[in-house]
């Protein structure tokens, strides 16, 4: 197995599972050292504890990535730790159910684009900020195809993902002159942990299935395979930019939206 990313040091959020969880491995399969952050600690020690066997270090540590405090504290362990931050991702996410915008509590909005839009910046800017010291970096943001399309009913989810997707292409302009790598994934129908209730319902499972043109669900592994190119030196002249990995459904949602021909 070719270690890519050997003595590398990534910080991955929402770890403990999911997407989350399959990127953290397959960075530690490729020789990384991880730090699993999670606002649960079990599921982040679970992690890190799968991934020892690997052959390299992996840390846990619990956040709140919408706090500034916490977020300081996980880059100045990571700093401690490994002695510096290589590959940042911003996967911690959060949404507010099914929900029209009229009838969206306050809270619920507030906090998704606390973890998905204020995460995302506060992890950017305080790990930028070293990066931008070493003239080196790579960051991913893990948006959405709700961030591209509108998806209704889905409450500040596709708001604040299309916000993350700005976010990226900002930074990437702002930090290219420090040689910092800033890009984007958006994943579409994902069975992860937290969206198994659809799929385990064979009725739901196969009408999101139907959507795609692929014919088939995504699966974590498929993030955490375009992750680790965006994080690979097979990247190196790519930044600003926001993959679509969704087996076609974002096209299919663009052609079938009203006013596109």
């Amino acid at each position: 197995m070719a270690r890519s990313l050997s003595g590398e040091t990534a910080i991955i959020t929402g770890a403990g599972q999911g997407i989350g969880r399959s990127i953290a491995i397959k960075f530690a399969e490729k020789g990384a050292n991880i730090v699993c952050v999670d606002k649960n600690s079990k599921t982040a020690s679970s992690v890190a504890e799968e991934i020892h066997p690997l052959g390299v270090n992996s840390i846990p540590l619990s956040a709140d990535v919408s706090n500034a405090e916490e977020v300081s504290f996980v880059v100045q362990r990571t700093i401690q730790a490994f002695g510096r931050v290589d590959i940042l991702v911003n996967n911690a996410g959060a949404t507010s159910g099914t929900c029209s915008l009229e009838d969206l509590l306050e809270e619920d909005w507030d906090k998704v684009v606390n973890t998905n839009l204020r995460g995302s910046f506060l992890f950017c800017k305080t790990v930028g900020k070293k990066m931008i010291e070493r003239r080196k970096g790579i960051i991913i943001n893990i948006a959405s195809v709700a961030g591209h399309i509108p998806y209704t009913h889905s409450g500040a989810y596709g708001p604040s993902k299309a916000a993350v997707i700005a976010l990226t292409k900002q930074l990437s302009l702002e930090w290219a002159r420090y040689n910092i790598r800033v890009n984007a994934i958006s994943p579409g129908s994902i069975r992860t942990p937290l969206t198994e209730p659809i799929y385990a319902d064979e009725e739901l499972g196969e009408a999101r299935r139907k959507t795609v043109p692929l014919g088939r669900v995504g699966a974590p592994q498929d993030i955490a395979n375009v992750a680790y190119f965006l994080a690979s030196k097979e990247s190196s002249f790519i930044t600003g930019v926001t993959l679509s990995v969704d087996g076609g459904l974002l096209e299919s949602l663009f052609l079938r939206h009203p006013g596109r021909t």
